[in-house]
C-alpha cells in the first residue's frame, strides 16, 4: 500500500477538480443544449473541498507524533472526556490515541475560514500559518482576501445553487467563466505549496 501524506492526498484530490475543466471542454465541444457551467461549479467545490481535506490531514499526520513530553501548547490544553483516559492507559502507540482524538474532534468541523485553519492547526504545532506563508502583509492580505472569496462562492454554489439571491435578481445563475476555475485550481496548488515548503511532513 502506498503511503501517503495531506500533500499526497490533496494531489489526489485536486484531480477532481481538473477533471472538470476536461469535462467541461469535451462536453462545451459536443454543442448541446446542456447547461455545461455546471460542472464549473463542480470544479469549484472540489477545489475547496481538496483544500479542507488537506487542513485535515496536515494536523492528522503531524499531531500523532507527539508524546506528553513535546506537545504544542495548543494540543497540551486539548481537552478529552475522562472516559477515554483508558484509551491513552492500554495503548502502546500513544501518538495514535492523540490522532484519533483530535481527528474525531474536528470531524465534523469545517477548515476553510483563515482563521479556523490557522487555530487548527496550531494543535499540530503550526503557529503563525498566515504571516509565515507570506511575510509580505500586502501580499498576505490578497491572499486571504482571495481564500475567502473562494469559499464565499463555493457556499453560494452548495447553498443558494449559485443563484442571484436579491429581491429582483429572477433568481438568475450566477456568471461562472471556464478560467475562474482554473485559476481557482491554481491558487490552491499555490496555498499548498507554500504551506509545505513552511512545514514539510
Amino acid at each position: 500500500m502506498p503511503v501517503h501524506s495531506a500533500r499526497s492526498l490533496f494531489d489526489t484530490n485536486i484531480k477532481s477538480a481538473s477533471d472538470c475543466l476536461t469535462l467541461y471542454d469535451g462536453v462545451s465541444a459536443l454543442r448541446t443544449r446542456l447547461v455545461v457551467s455546471w460542472v464549473l461549479r463542480a470544479g469549484v467545490v472540489f477545489v475547496v473541498s481538496a483544500l479542507d481535506t488537506y487542513f485535515h490531514d496536515k494536523i492528522k499526520y503531524r499531531v500523532g507524533q507527539y508524546s506528553l513530553a513535546n506537545l504544542p501548547p495548543a494540543l497540551a490544553k486539548f481537552e478529552v472526556p475522562v472516559s477515554d483516559l483508558t484509551k491513552w492507559d492500554k495503548a502502546e502507540r500513544k501518538g495514535n490515541v492523540l490522532r484519533n482524538w483530535v481527528t474525531e474532534d474536528l470531524g465534523t468541523r469545517p477548515l476553510q475560514s483563515p482563521t479556523a485553519i490557522a487555530e487548527a492547526l496550531k494543535l499540530c504545532g503550526v503557529t503563525a500559518l498566515w504571516d509565515t506563508i507570506e511575510p509580505n502583509k500586502q501580499q498576505r492580505v490578497q491572499l486571504l482576501e482571495q481564500l475567502n472569496a473562494l469559499v464565499k462562492r463555493r457556499n453560494q454554489i452548495a447553498h443558494e445553487g449559485d443563484r442571484e439571491t436579491s429581491r429582483r435578481s429572477g433568481k438568475r445563475l450566477r456568471t461562472i467563466e471556464r478560467k475562474y476555475l482554473e485559476d481557482s485550481i491554481a491558487f490552491a496548488k499555490t496555498l499548498v505549496d507554500k504551506i509545505e515548503t513552511a512545514f514539510p511532513r
